[in-house]
């Protein structure tokens, strides 16, 4: 599935925090997966749930969100993640932390898709 893509704030990685300014290019990406599994990862989050079937609604309109680039995509998506992690307590540290955290991921994208 094709993310639409338009001009406008794109975020890169610097140490310890995200900064406004330059595109990544997707290789360069400090964020390892695919923009759709953060996406799974997020919708199932928001769901409580781990069935991507009764998040496919949540995931088929978050992937109609554009973005500038995949790595975009995917900044979005884990910081999401860590918010809702940092505010659980089910990761320690501030946000800024966590997306550091090149190990932390949902099921989805550690495991390259969904029921793997």
């Amino acid at each position: 599935m094709a993310l639409q893509r338009i001009a406008g704030l794109v975020l890169v990685f610097a140490p310890a925090t995200l900064v406004a300014g330059a595109e990544v290019p997707e290789a360069a990406c400090p964020i390892p997966g695919e923009p759709l599994h953060w996406i799974a990862d997020a919708c199932m989050a928001r769901l409580g749930t781990d069935d991507e079937i009764a998040a496919s609604d949540c995931i088929a309109k978050e992937a109609r969100v554009p973005f500038t680039s995949g790595c975009e995509t995917k900044v979005h998506y884990k910081r999401e993640l860590c918010t809702w992690s940092v505010e659980r307590g089910t990761h320690a540290g501030p946000v800024d932390a966590c997306l550091a955290d090149p190990g932390f991921a949902g099921a989805t994208v550690r495991n390259g898709g969904v029921g793997r």
